[in-house]
């Protein structure tokens, strides 16, 4: 039997690399419903936050769809955004952060709030990013390649970041 996370990644990764159709949004949204519930568990207060979230999407001003994911219910607001909104201060951490992690710096929070609004973002359909993303179909022979060469390139930059970024003068 699958676990709770194989099940949610599993369909995220499936509906975030095809787009879906309307009629079928209120099943994928359903889907997710129960593997976040699979994976989250299962106490009171989570059955009311899966009911609060869909899988829908995110319309332009002129009322194309522009991306799919995780979002409010039976509103415009992706959770990326919503997140993206929460975080946006970069001028300080939050009181309620730095009281529970005291060593945190402005500079990590920063990095860690890209982060994870990164993996907010990657899972999620885009319409630009479709024709790149193969509809999920992996070369796993251009992927090594790929690790390898950015392995190398975060080599350089670690030994000199202002050389490698070109600001050294």
């Amino acid at each position: 039997m699958p676990s709770g996370k194989q099940v949610l990644l599993h369909l995220l990764k499936k509906y975030s690399l095809t787009f879906q159709e309307e009629h079928a949004l209120q099943e994928v949204s359903e889907d997710l419903r129960v593997a976040l519930l699979l994976h989250g568990s299962t106490p009171p207060e989570m059955w009311y936050n899966v009911e609060n979230i869909e899988w829908g999407s995110k319309r332009n001003d002129e009322n194309e769809i522009e991306t799919q994911g995780l979002k409010i219910k039976n509103k415009n607001i992706m959770l990326s955004e919503l997140f993206e909104q929460m975080t946006w201060d970069d001028e300080k951490v939050p009181s309620r952060v730095s009281e529970f992690f005291p060593n945190i710096t402005t500079e990590e929070y920063k990095s860690a709030s890209h982060i994870m609004w990164l993996i907010l973002k990657s899972i999620e359909y885009s319409d630009w990013l479709a024709k790149v993303e193969n509809m999920g179909k992996m070369d796993f022979e251009q992927l090594e390649k790929l690790l390898v060469s950015y392995r190398k390139k975060m080599k350089l930059f670690r030994e000199n970041p202002n050389k490698f970024l070109g600001k050294e003068k």
